[in-house]
């Protein structure tokens, strides 16, 4: 209540809260690039970042969640101008509005990197990022090629990793110039240079340290990731550090996020191989030992044997053997050969059978032929009965089978008659 009595309107924190949180997060504010310079940047151990975004007159605390930074091409620092696209919200808690994003692009590096996934989107859908394509790295190369700027830090890491752990190997250096307008053909260059067989490299480097998005250019362009993709001998991208990842990373045969991690990638530890190398000779000698040791015993029990001390005592037994089994086959084809005479001696005559046999043919044969004969119509024939068929050589059977004035043929025993029905007298049934 007021001084005068009436009932006051206010507003409770929260409610004031909530109410300007909603204006925040309405429409104008929900989808809009933000642009700044960063500071208080903090990578948290969650996979958040945090950190200010400010310009000469104003700064915003910006959140940038785990699950939209995962896709990020490069790592944010102090300092760098940015383009954030995200929404405003506010933190009711503590009564502060901040700036939540979604994505940044480096300021003019936008249109850099859209132009690297369009060409990265290009040459994946040729195969140029394939697994299949992929070489494998020679296990101990004796000459290794590197392309890379003569003056720049990572020449001196690669030998000086390389030599320490294998003092034997030979590397050449292709001079390039890995950053600038015109180092992408210079590094394009060096790669086709040492894939000559002249040089006699069997395994190439390409790298540069660390830098800016821009310095890392070069290592983008279709030119260089071309050179990277054809080379005919196996090739390492070692260009940046952890989180630099361009675009001869996905065109090498093999990348590494550091020159002297190439170094390692390439060239084995000599120690490592000669203890190696050591350990599998321990395990050949073991092998042999007990190999030998084996045999020995074998032989000597060998040697025990009486097959080995009385060797006639076993000719004889199976000299005993064979001759048993030759009497047994003899006996056995001397029954054979009585069972099979005797069978012959007890078969009858067989010329009486065959001309018995021929006698019941030919007296069957007759007896058929006789009834044949007895049935044949030519037999009645003979006996004065006739054929007679009518203009359609249907055999005529009874009057209705025959019309007057019809032409009938009479077959006889020796020859046919052509008649003319004059008339027909149908029999008396009764």
């Amino acid at each position: 209540m007021d001084t005068n009595g009436t009932e006051r309107k206010a507003y409770t924190v929260s409610a004031l809260t909530k109410a300007v949180r909603a204006a925040l997060e309405g429409p104008q504010f929900t989808s809009i690039w933000l642009k700044g310079e960063i500071s208080n940047l903090t990578y948290h151990s969650s996979g958040h970042i945090y950190f200010t975004l400010k310009d000469k007159d104003a700064l915003i605390q910006v959140t940038f969640f785990r699950s939209a930074n995962r896709n990020l091409k490069f790592k944010l620092e102090d300092g760098m101008s940015v383009f954030a696209f995200g929404g405003v919200t506010l933190f009711e808690k503590q009564g502060r509005y901040q700036f939540n994003a979604f994505s940044i692009d480096l300021e003019g590096v936008g249109e850099l990197q859209r132009r690297i996934e369009e060409l990265k989107k290009k040459l994946s859908q040729e195969g140029l990022f394939s697994q299949e394509r992929k070489k494998p790295l020679p296990f101990l190369p004796r000459r290794i090629g590197i392309v890379t700027s003569p003056t720049g830090a990572a020449i001196r890491d690669i030998i000086k990793v390389a030599l320490r752990r294998y003092p034997n190997i030979e590397i050449i250096l292709a001079p390039a110039k890995v950053q600038g307008w015109d180092a992408p053909a210079a590094i394009a260059k060096g790669i086709a240079e040492l894939n000559k067989e002249k040089y006699g490299v069997e395994l190439i480097i390409a790298t540069r340290g660390g830098g800016s998005f821009e310095d890392l250019m070069p290592f983008n362009e279709e030119i260089t990731v071309r050179a990277f993709a054809s080379s005919r001998l196996p090739i390492i991208s070692a260009v940046g550090h952890q989180t630099d990842h361009p675009l001869s990373d996905d065109a090498a045969d093999a990348y590494a996020p550091t020159p002297s991690a190439a170094a390692e990638l390439a060239v084995p530890n000599k120690e490592d191989l000669f203890g190696e190398a050591a350990y599998y000779l321990q395990r050949i000698h073991s092998a042999l030992r007990n190999k030998m040791n084996t045999m020995r015993l074998r032989i000597e029990n060998i040697s025990e044997r009486r097959v080995l001390a009385e060797p006639e005592n076993i000719i004889n037994r199976r000299e005993l053997i064979v001759e048993d089994f030759e009497n047994r086959i003899i006996a056995f084809m001397k029954n054979i050969t009585a069972e099979k005479r005797k069978a012959l001696m007890s078969i009858p005559d067989i010329k009486l059978l065959a001309e018995k046999n021929i006698n019941d043919k030919q007296h069957r044969f007759h007896i058929a032929a006789q009834s044949l004969d007895n049935l044949s119509p030519l037999n009645v024939m003979k006996r004065g009965y006739a054929i007679v068929l009518n203009s359609a050589k249907k055999i005529i059977r009874q009057t209705a089978d025959a019309s007057t004035g019809e032409k009938i043929s009479v077959r006889i025993t020796d020859g046919n008659l052509s008649c003319l029905i004059e008339s027909i007298n149908e029999r008396d049934s009764k």
